[in-house]
Order: structure tokens, then sequence, then C-alpha cells
């Protein structure tokens, strides 16, 4: 869905903000009733025409909601009115959504517990009405003291069945209650009396039709009643002019307003020396992007190298662009025209393009084209490459600035992009000092206000912009109070020339959906470094992300929309040991907050009284780290007083931070009780009963996300659940057997992918399910037969194990797997601990497994076949692969990988059988190699031909001397290195591994070097650690022999 630019920075962009909003929880309400199945269950004369009169009226919003994006809209009055609009499309969002819980739950269990299917049968249509009435009446019945008070406690967090409703009124009124029953059949799923002593199964929430009917008029209303306020609106408010974004940018000069340029002498430098004397001055054209968040000083930069000297007597032309938001080849070759000078004999050209080339046929020129935001089309780059290429002088040069890393690569040719990032501090504290004071250094009779300056310039987080802002702001007023009131303003965002302005330009350029993405990630702590599991999986509770023809997985576009973030600098990956992790700036992360907080409240909890809170709020996060010094009491004050100024029963949201006690938890309890229309639960380390915290839990009919740190016994009722994360279990245990009933679930997350609670029965009924780490073939009689897979047409990854259970072709081909398009992951599993081999079974169910084309990972373990499938060897269907891992199989032949384009990484175990050479000559792309226990393998040695053959060596190709970062050998007993000086010029083979990061050698006892001359001073692996290395890692376990008259302390 496309949504107006946001920008919220006035109240012009806040009514915009809430315009969008407003339209994408519209479209979220209008799901359900998309395909007509729920209005198809609901059809009875009276309950299916008021589902009918909601969508019509959502339909309605919708359109004046379009209407209203066309409008110039006002500000703060226009805004609540919106906000106005929003809350009642919640509600009737709230409202479909339990509707199509209880649709669910029949066509679950083939009951009709809230659906009429008697079709014109007037008096069972009126009977059903009037029973669900009178349960509606029967919480208001004055009944006697004792009865009242058993119904509470009977009903206490959860409704109990209809049955039972039914006999606790008719306990106050037998009569009607007796009456009206009578005429209605028992509903399957309803126990009677004979099956109370039975262990009462969850009960799932209780559905009054009367009540439903009621709402939905309501809601009706309260639509129409906020549709035509702002309709009224509309009518007095212009057309709107397409929001310009550029128009709030000051057009750069070449000319700096800065004298000085402090921290960037040495970029600076090298730039100046690179275009002039050094690598690009005796080139054809260059490109050279220089790239930075908003405020870090790119522009002063350039015009400071524009503007010097060497640079003016090297160039005899020099032109300066700002270019800002669209580049437009039209207007940047007209610039072009008017800076360059005319000359002789350009009168015959008919064309800018041709005057242009006329022009600088003979001229070493400069172009800088400043802060580039985008191509509208990306022809129109190469267009004018074209055009300025033709120059016949040498040493021409385009400076190009942005904030997009899209754009860098984009415009660069052989230049690598300069980045430019915060001052380093001491440069920082000078450039903030010179706009406070006028001088580097702070004046002796202002000293005493260093101290909170320094605080002030820590939140500046090195935008010299920032500096600018903020240093001009204190210099008005030198005193400590306004010092201080500066460093504990709320208004750090509102700086209308500061670096916020900047990221806010930033994200107010972003299409809507990554808006959504980037604003909610506000509900995390600051600094949090991020899981991609973690930041999708709150995406997809909040129903952020929408599956298309072209990514119809959640994976899939939620990995596209993390990388699109990354992008556009919103975030910024990080690897660690763990795996990759992405990390938001501090003021990014102060951005998120302030373009969420409609909606979004993240807190600690000693800040509550501090904090401000909208009534709109929806999203709760808490960092409850510091408990420990809360008693029960302070803890419930503090609550308390939350939940005076905070909206519980509205909460779409709740995260918490940090442990608690079983005893804090249930004051939490207290606290949530009426938070029943929760989307995501996020409670990561609660190891106690979640409804000891959520004590209406069972009633979350709404839940999108779960992540708990225990596994809850009625998991199997939660039917609009897509992921539930229980990475923090530190239990173990199986799913409940209905679990199948999750039919949206898509993913879920468990701490071991090796344990029994990995496996759900009849997982084949869960259609949408993108990942499943395990799957044990025929692990019960029933539910865990290879043919559970082949609906599973959306998985993205995927481990089959205990193949050993699959006898026949039929059987293995069950599993589809060829036509998983989207499978991505793939595991394939023998039991390594059977007790018996049946190879041409095994070599028939491998070769009957062949997975799609797209697959990227591939796992094979424990298969005892005497040869490789056809689809990883002669007829290679895998060509995609990125990462091959062989564990424990029985091949006497190696893959060949010949046609193996992209495979960066190899990992070969415990594979004893193979006996010719592993051809790692075919791999060009090869970045990590590990080795294990390959029995054959004697000897690792430098291969000048990939033509070579030799058994039992690994023979290690040229061309992986600069691509190789990291080399693992493990438990080998005879293993030798061959480390000839006269394979390779200037010394050893492993001297030349120039790219290697990591090297681990464990277990190889008999290890030493060959051919390092009489002397043992192996020149190899010692020249590694020495200057000029890439070696960050070096690993050596079990191999005594290896450091034989070897120097352990090199210069490095």
């Amino acid at each position: 869905m496309q949504a107006p630019l946001s920008i919220p920075a006035s109240g012009h962009g806040m009514a915009e903000t809430a315009l969008g909003a407003a339209q994408w929880v519209v479209s979220k309400a209008l799901a359900p009733v998309a395909d007509g199945v729920l209005e198809a269950w609901a059809a009875t004369r009276t309950f299916g025409l008021n589902i009918q009169a909601l969508k019509t009226e959502l339909e309605k919003v919708q359109a004046t909601l379009e209407i209203a994006a066309t409008k110039e809209l006002p500000g703060l009055a226009t805004e609540k009115m919106l906000q106005k609009l929003w809350d009642s499309a919640h509600n009737a969002e709230d409202l479909l959504d339990e509707l199509d819980y209880f649709r669910i739950h029949d066509e679950l269990h083939g009951t009709y517990d809230a659906a009429d299917q008697h079709g014109d049968d007037v008096l069972r249509d009126l009977a059903f009405d009037a029973r669900h009435t009178i349960k509606a009446l029967g919480k208001l019945v004055n009944c006697f003291p004792w009865q009242r008070a058993e119904l509470q406690q009977r009903s206490h967090g959860d409704s109990f069945s209809a049955s039972q409703a039914n006999q606790e009124v008719s306990g106050c009124m037998p009569s009607l209650g007796k009456l009206l029953l009578s005429s209605c059949s028992p509903h399957p799923h309803v126990r009677g009396d004979e099956d109370r002593g039975i262990a009462q199964e969850t009960p799932m929430p209780e559905f009054n039709r009367a009540d439903f009917s009621q709402r939905m008029r309501d809601t009706v209303e309260q639509l129409k009643l906020m549709r035509n306020d702002v309709k009224d609106i509309l009518q007095t408010c212009g057309h709107r002019t397409v929001l310009d974004i550029a128009q709030r940018r000051v057009t750069t000069t070449p000319q700096s307003a800065e004298p000085k340029l402090y921290g960037r002498d040495h970029v600076m430098n090298n730039i100046i020396h690179d275009i002039t004397e050094g690598q690009y001055c005796d080139k054809g054209l260059t490109v050279l992007p220089v790239i930075g968040p908003g405020g870090m000083g790119k522009t002063t930069m350039i015009q400071h190298i524009y503007n010097n000297q060497q640079v003016q007597n090297h160039f005899s032309v020099r032109i300066w662009i700002c270019v800002s938001f669209n580049f437009n080849l039209g207007k940047v070759l007209e610039q072009i025209k008017e800076d360059t000078l005319t000359v002789e004999g350009e009168n015959g050209c008919s064309t800018t393009q041709e005057l242009i080339e006329h022009r600088l046929k003979h001229k070493r020129f400069l172009l800088v084209l400043d802060d580039i935001w985008q191509f509208t089309d990306v022809d129109d780059w190469k267009k004018l490459l074209l055009i300025l290429g033709k120059s016949q002088e040498k040493g021409s040069v385009i400076l190009v600035t942005t904030r997009q890393k899209e754009i860098a690569d984009q415009v660069k040719k052989s230049a690598e992009p300069k980045e430019l990032n915060g001052l380093e501090p001491g440069e920082f504290k000078k450039l903030f000092l010179v706009y406070v004071f006028d001088a580097e250094q702070c004046p002796g009779d202002k000293r005493f206000l260093l101290d909170t300056g320094d605080k002030i310039m820590g939140k500046l987080k090195g935008s010299p912009l920032a500096a600018k802002t903020v240093g001009r702001l204190l210099r008005t007023d030198p005193s400590l109070a306004h010092w201080k009131r500066v460093l504990n303003s709320k208004q750090w965002a509102k700086q209308s020339n500061g670096i916020m302005l900047a990221l806010e330009l930033s994200y107010g350029f972003l299409p809507f959906h990554l808006q959504r993405c980037f604003s909610y990630s506000a509900l995390f702590p600051e600094d949090y470094r991020f899981r991609s599991r973690e930041l999708i999986s709150l995406w997809i509770g909040l129903d952020i992300l929408t599956p298309s023809d072209q990514n119809p997985t959640f994976e899939g576009i939620g990995l596209s929309i993390l990388n699109d973030l990354v992008i556009h600098g919103f975030f910024r990956e990080y690897k660690t040991d763990g795996g990759l992790r992405y990390v938001m700036h501090d003021l990014l992360h102060e951005l998120a907050l302030k373009v969420a907080s409609h909606d979004c409240l993240r807190l600690r909890l000693p800040d509550v009284g501090s904090v401000e809170i909208k009534p709109s709020t929806r999203h709760l996060s808490i960092s409850i780290e510091n408990l420990g010094g809360y008693n029960g009491k302070k803890l419930k004050r503090e609550l308390e007083k939350l939940k005076t100024r905070l909206k519980v029963e509205h909460l779409q949201t709740l995260m918490l931070f940090g442990a608690m006690d079983e005893g804090s938890a249930k004051i939490f309890g207290d606290f949530l009780g009426e938070a029943n229309a929760l989307r995501v639960l996020y409670l990561p380390l609660l190891k106690y009963p979640v409804e000891s915290m959520v004590h209406n839990f069972s009633g979350l009919v709404h839940l999108r996300f779960l992540c708990l740190g225990c596994l809850p016994i009625n998991i199997s009722k939660f039917y609009h659940l897509r992921v539930l994360d229980l990475k923090s279990w530190s239990s173990s245990g199986d799913f409940p057997e209905d679990t199948s009933n999750l039919a949206k679930l898509c993913h879920y997350y468990t701490p071991r992918d090796d344990k029994l609670h990995y496996d759900i029965c009849n997982v084949g009924k869960i259609q949408l399910l993108e990942k499943l780490k395990v799957f044990r073939v025929n692990k019960k009689n029933e539910g865990f037969e290879p043919k559970q897979l082949e609906p599973l047409t959306k998985l993205w990854e995927l481990g089959i194990y205990n193949l050993e259970k699959i006898h026949t072709k039929k059987e293995a081909a069950q599993a589809k797997l060829i036509e998983k398009k989207y499978l991505r992951r793939l595991t394939l599993g023998w039991d390594s601990k059977r007790s018996s081999d049946e190879p041409g079974v095994e070599a028939m169910v491998l070769e009957c497994l062949r997975p799609h084309e797209n697959l990227e990972v591939l796992c094979i373990r424990g298969h005892r076949g005497p040869t490789c499938p056809t689809w990883l060897g002669d007829e290679l269907a895998v060509e995609a692969l990125q990462f091959l891992r062989l564990d424990g199989v029985s091949w006497k032949v190696f893959p060949s990988l010949r046609n193996m384009g992209d495979l960066c990484e190899l990992e070969i175990q415990d594979c004893p059988e193979f006996s010719s050479v592993i051809p790692t000559s075919w791999i060009e792309s090869l970045r990590r190699i590990t080795i294990e226990c390959v029995k054959l393998l004697k000897r690792f040695a430098y291969s000048k031909s990939s033509q070579e053959e030799d058994d039992g060596v690994l023979l290690f190709p040229a061309h992986l001397c600069d691509s190789l970062q990291k080399l693992k050998l493990l438990s080998y007993p005879e293993l030798v290195l061959v480390d000839s000086p006269t394979l390779v010029p200037g010394g050893g083979w492993l001297q030349s591994l120039r790219s290697l990061q990591r090297l681990s050698i464990k277990y190889c006892p008999k290890l030493v070097l060959e051919f390092c001359g009489k002397d043992l001073k192996c020149q190899g692996l010692q020249s590694l650690l020495t200057t000029g290395s890439q070696l960050k890692e070096l690993e050596v376990r079990g191999s005594h022999r290896f450091f034989a008259n070897w120097d352990p302390n090199p210069r490095r």
C-alpha cells in the first residue's frame, strides 16, 4: 500500500503521518474480509449483514483517506481527527480479527458455535440469537451472593463454555433458560456433566453472537461519524502539490562557510594528492564517491578540495552542481553548459550534448555532483559518463557526495568510495569550542561549563553539523543553568538545522513500508544488536510485511527490507562469531523513537513519571534490568502510575527486556489484566508459567508473535499465531499433538535443533511454514510420513532426519523437494548410529530427494550409499550452492564441483572413503575450507596446474591464494604440509596466502613442514604472522612437532 512521505517535523508532517497510519490500519482491518471466507461463514440474515455493513464502511473510509492523500492537510486539528479515525479502524480490525478466530475454530473442529448453518429456519435462528443474549444477560443477573461468587471464580481469566454459561444463567432464571435452549442442538465441542471428571482441556474464549452484533453496529456508526468529520475538513483543503523534499534543503555552493576543516585533513590531502599527482592524474575519467550520513561534513570537505590552490592549478575547468534528491540529466547538462567558457568552433554544435563535448574535448576538468539521493533513470548516469568521457585530456575527475551506499556503488568506476563517519573526539571538541567560544580552547573564566559541555558533546556523535547547531545554541547564553537545560532538553531532535533534520529527511525519503519497519525498531533498547529473526518476527507480528508474487515468503521480504535499510544507512551489519547482527546508531534510535511516538512507548520503570505518554499508545516496551532495587510495593506503585496514563486494553504489543522473579511477574499480571488485544508478546526471559503474568493468556485471540522462556500448554489455541520463539527455553519436552492447528504459523524457534520438541505431528497442515529445521521421518506411526512435506511449498529452510526409515522410491518422492522453489537451506540426515545399512536403498533415496535449483546451502550427513547423487555430480542441478557440508558420507569419489561458481564455503568431516583428490581447483570463489577426519588425506600441497591429480593429496590451486580467508584442518594422524620454496617464487606457497584471516590446525600429531630447509626454519606459516599479512587468528592444538625450531615471537 502506498502512503504519503512522512516527515514529522511540523504540524503538516504529523497530519501526513496520521494519514499514513490510518490508511495502513484500514487496509489491515479489511484483510479478514478480503476473500469472502469470513462473510460466508457468518452468512445468516442478521450476522452476515453486519459484517457486510462493516466491510462497506471500511471501504468508504479507505476511499476517503485516498482523497485525503491528494489534499494539503492542515495541522494539529486534522491530525487529531485522523487519529480518532485511526482508533476506530483499530476497533474494527480487532473485531473482525476476533471473528476470524472463531471461524478458524469452527473449521478445525467441525463445529458451529458462532455460525448458524441452518439456512432460513427462523425459529432456530431466533433461539440461537436468544441463547447468546441470555449468556450476555447472565453477567448482569442479580443471583444469590454464593452463586455470583462461584460464577466469578469459575470464569476468572477466561470465559467458560456455552453449556456452563447456560447452566449458570438458568440457575437464576430457570424457566426462560430452559425454554430458549430446548430447541438448540448441542455443540460437538461442548462437554456435558458426564465429562467433568476428565482432565480439562484449556477452554477457548467464549463467542457471544449478540454481543458481536452490537459491537459491529457500534463500530460502523463510529466509523461513519469520524469519516463524515474528515470529509467535512477535506472540503476546505486545497489540492496537494507533490512534496518536494529538496525544497527543504539549502542548495550548496562551492564556497565553504567553514574557514578551517577539522578532523578531515588526512582524507582531504589523500584525495587532493590522488587527483592531482597520484593514481588518477593520468587516467581517463575517474568517478570518486564520498559517502557518509547526513551532517558528517561531506560537502564541507569537498568545498575545501574544490577551492584548494593545487586543485585549481591542476584543473582548467571546475564545475559545482548541487544535485540534491533527483538526478536530472537535462538540468545537469544545462548547468555544465552555463559553467563552461565558450570555445572556438562551437557554433556548429546543434545540441547541448555536442556543445559540452566540444568545450571539454581538450580540457582537464573537475565536476562536483553534491548530494545525490537517487536516480530516476540509471541510464541517465551512463549517458553523462559517455558525454564527459569523450574528453581527450587525461585526469578528469567527478567527485560525488551521497548518503546512500547504493548510489556510491552505482556511480563508482574503479575508485572505491571514501567514507566519512563521526569526527575523532579531540578534533570534534576543538570544532565544538570554536562554535561556542570562537577558540579551540575554553576561556579560563568559562571552564566551569566544560563538564556539562562534555556531556552535551557526547550526545552529538561526532557530527560537525550537530556541533555547529548545538554550539551556537550554547553560545547564546554561556551560563551553567542554560547549558543544563540544553543537556536535559527533550527537544534535541527538534533543532531546525541540526543533524536530526538531516536524519528526518532521510527517513521521509523512505518508502512507507520501510518507514514502518524502521520506526517500530524503536521498541528494542538502544545499542541493541539485532538478529534478523528478531526484527522480522516483530514485523510479522505487527502485520507490516506483505508477501507478494515477486517475494511470497515472510523470510524473503523481511531480509529484503533489512538489506534496504542497511543500504539506506539506517542499520549497519555487524559480524560476530554467533552470526550476523544489525546495529543502529544512537541518533537513529532517537529518530525511530520520535517518528513512532504517536503509538509506541519505550521506557525504563524509574522514568514513568517523566516520559510523555500519548493516549494513542498501542505498543509498549519496558526495560526491567534494574528491578533488583525494586521491592514489590515500589514496583506496584510504578505500574499503577503507568496504568493511570495508559489504556492497557488498547495495547497490541508488550515487550519486556530483562529478567524478573515470580513475585514481580504477578505484579505485572495485575497491570496487564485488561490487555486482551495483544498481537506481540515478547517475554524471552520469563521462566514461569506465562499465566502468572498474563492472567488472560488463553484469551489472547489476536496473537501473532509470541516469544517466551517456556512452552505454554495451550499453545495450539492461538490460531492467528505466525511466529513462536522459544529460543530462551532452558527445559525440554514435546509440542502438543494438536499443534498443527496453528495453520498460520510461519516460523518457530527452539533452543536446540536436535531435540524432540522440534517435531510437530501432521506438520503438513501448517502450509505457510517457512522454517522446519528438524523433521524426523516416521518418528511415530502417523503424522511424520514424508508426504507431510508435500504441502509445505513456502519452506525457506528444511532439515530431514532419520532418512534410513524410508525404504521405497515412492515414499522418498512424496517430499517433493524439487518443487520447493523458495527453499534455500537443506539438511539431509541419516542416523549415524543405525545398526544396519542398505547402500543401494540409501543411494536411491538420496537420488529421489533432489532439491530445487535455487538451493544455496546443502548439508548431507551419514549417507552410506556408494556414490554421490547425480544431481550433485555429473548432472549437477544445484549450481547456485554457496555452502556444501559433507559429514560422515561413504562415497568413494568426491563430487567434481566443476560448475559451482558461487560456492564459497566447503566443509568435509569424517569421510573415510574419499580416495581421490578433493577438486578445489574448480572452485573459483572458495573463501572457507574445513576438512576433518578424511583418513586417506595425508598431504596438503600446492598445485600450479588445475589438471594435476594425486590420490591422498589435497592439491591447493594457485588461484585460491588471493581468495581463501579461513582454513581448518582437524584430526589427521599422518598429515604433512608440503611447502616447497621451489613451487612459489619468493618462498613457500603458504607464504602466498595473502587473504588468509583464520588458520586452525588441530590434532595432527605428526604434522611437519616438508622442504623448509635444513635448519627447519620454514618461511611459510611463520610469515603469515609478520607485517603485511591479513591473518587475525592462528590456532594449533595437538601438533607439537609443528613448532620445532620455530620462532614463536615474529615481528607482528
